[in-house]
């Protein structure tokens, strides 16, 4: 079936499983403010007046950084290089659990609306905390461009939507609902939301693996890809056990972290609560990964079985639309379940979109405006913040825009170039809570090291000509396919074009071959290409750990004659990773107890004129 008739087969029942969820998510954004509009106020707005539960709250933090990178990336990784990937959930759980060690016992307490009011309560300066929140909104804006993109790539390949078109709709349905109806809002469109995406990845999954002959099957077909244990230690290597699992750590810990992570650890009315959200969502995400991956397994099994893998053949040239022109394929014959996995896909993207519109929003008020017009009421805030959340999911859209011309896996664009931002702001965070000396002046210039540092080396990987792409795995037989010659040959001149490593390996599909083209690229690398060469997945880590270092050893050099006072709201002990029997008793900082004295909190976050200013 060619992908003209695919394109054809999404049907009205199909428009219309997609267009009720849009319905139900904007419905959702409606009631809620309706119901809450007699207490219009900015707490309520940004944190649900910081009385909602775990179990939504955990819910919605997990579906808030899936999005369309887990539903199209994720099984898209895993059809052309294996089930390697599994292996960084965890990392995943490592930094969840660091997150509710570490995280919820200086933020929660402290009662703050935005993440970078603490950069201020630990400093007295203002500086690093515009240094961070910049940082973050430049990360979020661009984050979900990534997931905008990836949502409107699947509905050109399925429903032959432009790609202006479908950017349009996912954006402005998002900023409807999270502006009207705030927080809450978000919350439980999330959770209505998580819900559709695991009836749509299970369909797909179910439906992949039956037509690829069942499970057994899959397993035969696609034991080339069950290559989860690699041991290598090269650090080139795109993804080892070594990269996915140490590489992981600081990079989910870093959600917990940003805006979106605080507004849920603070929406919360306490810290067992708190740390509840992070002991639910941690399985969650690792079920949901893993049942992702394993469909792109399902998928590559099912196109070995039916002699005709679209990838090789031509069929599919991004390997991004993989997942739409499979599922079309599948449900073809069945109205209304291409539009359940359309439904599906929406559902992760408005989820992902719709907090980071609240999140900017929250910090654009917190850190700007409250900053300088101290006096506004919480009527013109509130108004004010509905305002922001639509000039953000404008400047997002021309995000999208910009993204629609960058190919390769979306979970690897993801990784590579956020990293740049994520990993220094995991560092600058780390060092602000367990070193005291640390330094204004000090963390503002380790932090824009970092940065730089990381993006140097992903801006050298992702565009310099010289470095190889990793090559995919032996893709599955086109021997059964109805594409002409002349649309192979097509392909075979797209593949060189592109300079792809794995071109050998796809046309002739042996894996002794790949690793010929392989190791032939290794051998004439230079200095620099190795430098470039370095995992993607290692950025998050390079840019924490390069902040942690730079920042302590200047701290150290600059240090003032007579010290600055720290207190000990905003900085934790190390004694806090010893386990509660090898010290008799539970560490200090982890009861609910320690909110500070709401005066004292007051003190601390206006500080004086003269702090404000600086």
């Amino acid at each position: 079936m060619d992908t003209e008739t695919l394109a054809r087969s999404f049907s009205v029942p199909d428009f219309v499983v997609f267009g009720l969820l849009i319905f139900v998510s904007v419905a959702i954004g409606i009631f809620f403010a309706f119901r809450d509009k007699k207490h219009n106020t900015t707490e309520n707005y940004f944190l649900g007046n910081r009385k909602l539960r775990s179990l939504p709250v955990g819910l919605s933090f997990v579906v808030t950084f899936q999005s369309s990178i887990l539903i199209l990336g994720f099984p898209a990784e895993a059809y052309a290089y294996g089930l390697q990937y599994a292996m960084q959930c965890v990392g995943v759980i490592c930094g969840y659990l660091l997150a509710a060690l570490i995280v919820v016992p200086i933020f929660h307490p402290l009662k703050v609306t935005s993440v970078y009011e603490y950069y201020f309560l630990r400093y007295k300066t203002n500086s690093v905390r515009y240094v961070a929140v910049t940082l973050g909104i430049i990360h979020y804006t661009f984050y979900m461009g990534i997931v905008m993109f990836g949502t409107a790539l699947a509905l050109e390949s399925v429903a032959k939507l432009p790609m202006w078109s479908s950017i349009l709709i996912f954006s402005s349905s998002a900023i409807i609902y999270t502006s009207i109806g705030g927080f809450k809002a978000v919350i439980w469109t999330d959770v209505f939301q998580s819900i559709v995406m695991l009836v749509g990845i299970l369909a797909v999954l179910i439906k992949s693996v039956v037509n690829a002959g069942g499970p057994s099957s899959v397993i035969e077909l696609s034991k080339s890809r069950f290559n989860m244990f690699n041991f290598n230690p090269d650090p080139t290597v795109r993804h080892t056990f070594w990269t996915l699992v140490i590489g992981a750590p600081s990079q989910y810990l870093y959600l917990s972290i940003t805006q979106a992570g605080i507004q849920r650890i603070n929406s919360t009315p306490t810290i067992s609560a708190a740390r509840k959200l992070f002991y639910i969502a941690a399985p969650i995400y690792s079920f949901t990964w893993i049942l992702v991956l394993i469909q792109g397994l399902a998928i590559f099994a099912y196109y070995s079985n039916i002699g005709c893998d679209p990838l090789a053949s031509g069929q599919v040239k991004n390997l991004n639309q993989i997942i739409p022109f499979t599922m079309l394929e599948l449900f073809h014959d069945y109205p209304g379940l291409p539009g359940l996995f359309i439904a599906a896909l929406a559902a992760a993207s408005l989820s992902t979109i719709s907090s980071g519109l609240s999140s900017l929003s929250a910090v654009t008020y917190e850190d700007f405006i409250k900053v300088f017009f101290k006096d506004m009421n919480e009527q013109t805030a509130t108004n004010i913040s509905k305002g922001v959340v639509v000039v953000y999911g404008v400047i997002s859209v021309g995000f999208a825009f910009i993204l629609s011309n960058v190919e390769g896996p979306l979970g690897q664009i993801m990784a590579s170039f956020m990293g740049a931002i994520s990993g220094p702001e995991a560092g600058l965070f780390l060092i602000s809570i367990f070193f005291r000396r640390a330094q204004a002046k000090a963390v503002v210039f380790a932090t824009l090291t970092g940065m730089g540092f990381v993006l140097w080396i992903s801006i050298g990987q992702n565009f310099s000509a010289s470095v190889p792409k990793a090559p995919y795995l032996p893709l599955g037989p086109t021997d059964q396919c109805n594409a002409t010659n002349d649309s192979i040959a097509s392909n075979i001149s797209y593949i060189i074009a592109q300079n792809r490593t794995d071109a050998v390996s796809v046309l002739f599909n042996t894996s002794t071959v790949q690793n010929i083209v392989t190791e032939i690229a290794d051998s004439s690398r230079t200095g620099l290409q190795t430098f470039y060469s370095i995992s993607y997945m290692y950025f998050n880590l390079i840019g924490c750990i390069t902040v942690i270092a730079v920042g302590t050893v200047v701290s150290l050099l600059t240090q003032p004659k007579v010290p600055e006072t720290v207190s000990d709201k905003v900085v934790l002990p190390f004694s806090i990773f010893i386990p509660p029997f090898l010290k008799g008793k539970l560490p200090s900082c982890t009861g609910d107890s320690e909110s500070p004295d709401p005066k004292e909190l007051q003190v601390m976050i206006n500080g004086t004129d003269r702090d404000r200013n600086a």
